[in-house]
């Protein structure tokens, strides 16, 4: 499966909230707009009044684990704890939906860390990941 949309399209994402409003809600809870598109894909996107601050994109294949393949937060709002935030309510959210594990990858450094702040798990590391000479680190959160 593939990633919806990267935090850099967001003229794209407002495009398509306008164009499928049934397919995105307002979740009061979370205070995010939450999308799906088919089976096994949910975007959880945090706003800032009306611009779009972060993502977290999660896929699942089964019905125990849910996967995130991505968490963007857009620079100008970096070091503001907005990263934990949206990985907490992505959390709650797998929780609530019944998934018992959470599984992704991090950067080694802050990405790491904010994932480690919720018990998570290192199984891999990946040493020039994608040939970008960074060390990740495969993951799992039980929930």
């Amino acid at each position: 499966m593939t990633t919806l949309y990267k935090l850099r399209d967001y003229k794209e994402a407002y495009k398509f909230e306008k164009e499928h409003p049934k397919q995105i809600r307002w979740d009061e809870k979370y205070k995010t707009f939450v999308l799906s598109q088919g089976e096994g894909v949910q975007g959880i996107w945090f706003k800032d009044k009306t611009e779009l601050i972060a993502e977290m994109i999660m896929t699942w294949t089964s019905n125990n684990v849910v996967h995130g393949d991505s968490i963007t937060v857009m620079s100008s709002h970096r070091g503001q704890g907005i990263a934990h935030d949206l990985v907490k309510e992505s959390l709650d959210w797998a929780t609530e939906s019944g998934f018992e594990y959470f599984t992704g990858e991090a950067r080694k450094g802050a990405s790491w860390k904010v994932f480690q702040d919720f018990g998570a798990e290192e199984i891999l590391v990946y040493k020039n990941w994608s040939k970008t000479g960074e060390e990740y680190v495969s993951f799992k959160i039980t929930l």
